[in-house]
């Protein structure tokens, strides 16, 4: 929907008694997006409009809703499936888990479903990958919708429950300790990590073998010095073979072998406050997670992986290639 004042970037939260509402910005398409409850007399009602809240969303919010391009109404569902694979059929999304809306983050969650299972599907189906890897689509991404449902559930029953609690939250404890806190970067950082979802690692997978500043099951983290971008290298979408410095006797070989790509990135401050090991080796999956972390013996540990889950990475290539200006493929 638009409102009176144009485009806003900002998140705005109001909190009452029976009600709660949430205005949050649809990208950059000059629309925002109206979350809020349904009011205790319009509870079963099927033909609701938007008309029957304008008041008092406009007089909670303080503006004027100009435009309504979609409205809808629906009832909070909190629930996991018991397994995300069975035999050949996968579910991911809202057919896997439901949730509050509080935190925004179940678009987020179902696209991050669809990406884990997608490139490991696309290994076995293309003959790239032993079909056991498809095992850890739900031992990855079950235990983190399970953690999600839990904790936007007390999110969301704290916002809207009634009595003595639900009062001590909404006028002291969300205005005043969660505002106070967020004034803290570390705060706002961390926040920032939990709703981006970029806090998620999967140490205890299957697919995760070793440490070495990084652990295996840890997103990759960008490291940037200004001019090399290792992210850059992450659009191939293919195994790959990272090391920040001086890579180990042997290691292009063995890479070269498996055919999957080496990229030797210089060591940098950068790379070190990011949790980079220096000269550590790193292979890296398709969705960007470290499967391999390892500073010693690496090449006989990238052929056992390798071996392992009967992989054969991509096609045979030629040589390592050291980022020079901007990170090469």
């Amino acid at each position: 929907m638009k409102i009176d004042r144009g485009f806003d970037k900002d998140i705005y939260l109001n909190l009452g008694a029976n009600s709660f509402v949430i205005m949050m910005p649809v990208r950059a398409s000059g629309m925002q997006r109206l979350i809020g409850l349904v009011p205790i007399d319009l509870d079963g009602r099927k033909d609701v409009t938007f008309e029957d809240f304008r008041g008092g969303v406009e007089g909670l919010m303080e503006l004027r809703v100009t435009e309504v391009n979609w409205f809808s109404t629906y009832r909070v569902h909190h629930r996991v499936a018991d397994h995300f694979r069975v035999g050949r059929a996968f579910i991911a999304g809202d057919a896997g888990h439901l949730h509050s809306p509080a935190g925004g983050q179940g678009m987020n969650t179902g696209i991050a479903d669809a990406i884990n299972l997608g490139w490991k599907i696309a290994d076995v189906v293309r003959g790239r990958a032993n079909p056991v890897i498809l095992n850890s689509y739900e031992s990855e991404r079950i235990p983190f919708a399970r953690r999600l449902v839990a904790t936007t559930d007390r999110a969301f029953g704290a916002m809207v429950t009634g009595g003595l609690y639900g009062d001590i939250f909404r006028n002291w404890v969300a205005p005043n300790f969660i505002g106070a806190a967020m004034q803290f970067e570390a705060t706002r950082h961390a926040a920032f990590r939990a709703l981006s979802q970029i806090a998620i690692s999967y140490p205890e997978s299957m697919l995760s073998i070793g440490e070495a500043g990084l652990r295996a099951g840890d997103r990759l983290p960008w490291v940037c010095d200004g001019e090399r971008d290792n992210f850059e290298l992450l659009t191939s979408l293919d195994w790959q073979v990272h090391v920040y410095g001086e890579p180990e006797s042997g290691l292009g070989q063995t890479c070269q072998g498996l055919g999957v790509a080496l990229h030797i990135l210089p060591w940098s401050n950068t790379a070190q406050h990011a949790g980079v090991q220096r000269n550590a080796t790193y292979l890296i999956r398709p969705d960007g997670y470290v499967a391999l972390a390892s500073h010693t013996k690496t090449p006989a540990k990238l052929q056992a992986y390798a071996a392992r889950f009967f992989l054969t990475m991509a096609e045979p290539t030629d040589q390592p290639t050291r980022a020079s200006g901007r990170a090469t493929k």
